[in-house]
């Protein structure tokens, strides 16, 4: 009996593990290339409304809305510059910033962008 649940326990692993991996290999260098670029980030410069309160770190802007990654604290700077010091802070800003590939950034994956802050724009 102990014998018959180690093989179907064996089997089940095994149909597991053969389901596990489904990636794909790319058939030629343009389509390395492709994917690279679509991944990659994009330098960009964004006017909009910065918000930050708990959990909530984005800005607004054209429509669109970005989970913002401040490694410098640069809006949290720019903040105290216009007499805003306690925790919650909303102000518009313009940012010049790297712009991540969609995927799920934030606090629960609730944001589809991100922006990284490299500088405040004029």
């Amino acid at each position: 009996m102990i014998k018959d649940g180690f093989i179907v326990l064996g089997l089940l692993s095994a149909i597991l593990m053969s389901t596990g991996c489904d990636e794909t290999r790319a058939s030629s260098d343009s389509e390395v290339k492709a994917v690279a670029l679509e991944n990659a980030e994009k330098e960009v410069q964004l006017r909009g409304k910065f918000k930050r309160s708990f959990e909530v770190h984005e800005l607004e802007s054209n429509g669109s809305i970005y989970y913002v990654s401040d490694p410098k604290q640069l809006l949290i700077k720019a903040a105290k510059g216009i007499n805003q010091d306690g925790y919650y802070k909303f102000f518009e800003t313009c940012i010049v910033g790297n712009v991540s590939a969609v995927g799920q950034y934030g606090p629960l994956g609730k944001y589809q962008k991100q922006i990284t802050v490299r500088g405040i724009c004029a």
